[in-house]
């Protein structure tokens, strides 16, 4: 099945006409042209059909596929195309546009913006599509000014934190327990502190630096004793220790913590830590072998 196809089907099933799918969000004509197989639409307005019919894009994936290897592949080809690549030059648009208007503004709001889609592109490609050697100075000299850190400050250091050596960071965090100390009864505050210190963790982990992740651990553990965040944090604390046993190969359940969070429905989150746990100890076995 191709696209136009599979866009008229779910239409049909879901007894909307042309119009009723179309409306705000192309013309029905666009729509049309699609159906019939005349022409293809840019992305965005796909997932806005989609999101009118109530289909994810993995479900319309799965539809998508049920067909013979060569329609896969097209499949793979036309996501991969219209998809990663799009994703991919609509970011480094927005870099430029970012990058334009701080310098037209001089807010450093901007320049950050830039700076984090650059860190969030390296990353996603595992490799240096941006060099940020630059951009990691002007973000020193702007923390290392700032006297009093707020909300922006702590965010902009936990967001690209790994740009910067593990050296850096610990001789930084006893600087940002000083320079946000007037916050610390404010309970945006213990949030922000929290995600700095569990991007930390998962750094220092990623890096096999296991005394600094024990050190952000400790911190994690006392700085949750007053605050909203208390059990989350612990269930948290609870889940990195006993990475680190598995990760040395001492027998821990991991899996434990994971299944409380699965119980209390946060099922994504548990994905997600199911999924650092796979990559932490693929990671060690590696190193090992």
């Amino acid at each position: 099945m191709i696209h136009g196809q599979l866009i008229r089907r779910l239409r049909k099933e879901r007894g909307l006409t042309q119009a009723q799918l179309a409306e705000g969000i192309s013309s029905r004509t666009t729509l049309s042209t699609l159906e019939n197989n005349k022409t293809d639409v840019n992305i965005n307005t796909l997932f806005s059909y989609l999101d009118r019919l109530n289909v994810s894009i993995q479900e319309y994936l799965f539809y998508f596929n049920d067909s013979s290897n060569t329609e896969k592949e097209l499949a793979t080809k036309y996501f991969y195309d219209n998809i990663v690549k799009k994703r991919d030059i609509e970011i480094e648009q927005r870099i430029l546009d970012y990058q334009s208007k701080y310098k037209d503004s001089k807010d450093f709001y901007y320049c950050c913006l830039s700076i984090e889609l650059k860190l969030f592109l390296n990353k996603k490609k595992d490799k240096t599509v941006f060099d940020v050697r630059e951009d990691t100075e002007i973000i020193k000299k702007y923390l290392e000014r700032v006297t009093q850190w707020g909300h922006f400050e702590m965010s902009i250091f936990a967001n690209c934190l790994y740009i910067f050596t593990s050296e850096y960071i610990r001789a930084t965090f006893t600087i940002l327990l000083k320079r946000t100390k007037i916050l610390s009864k404010i309970d945006t505050y213990q949030n922000d502190i929290s995600i700095f210190l569990n991007n930390c963790i998962v750094l220092a982990l990623e890096r096999k630096n296991y005394q600094n992740a024990r050190f952000y651990i400790q911190q994690l553990y006392q700085i949750s004793e007053k605050t909203p965040r208390k059990a989350y944090d612990r269930m948290m604390c609870a889940y990195y220790l006993a990475l680190l046993k598995q990760i040395k190969g001492a027998n821990a359940n991991v899996d434990s913590t994971i299944s409380h969070f699965k119980e209390l429905g946060f099922s994504e989150h548990a994905e997600m830590l199911e999924n650092l746990r796979d990559r932490l100890l693929s990671s060690s076995k590696q190193s090992i072998a």
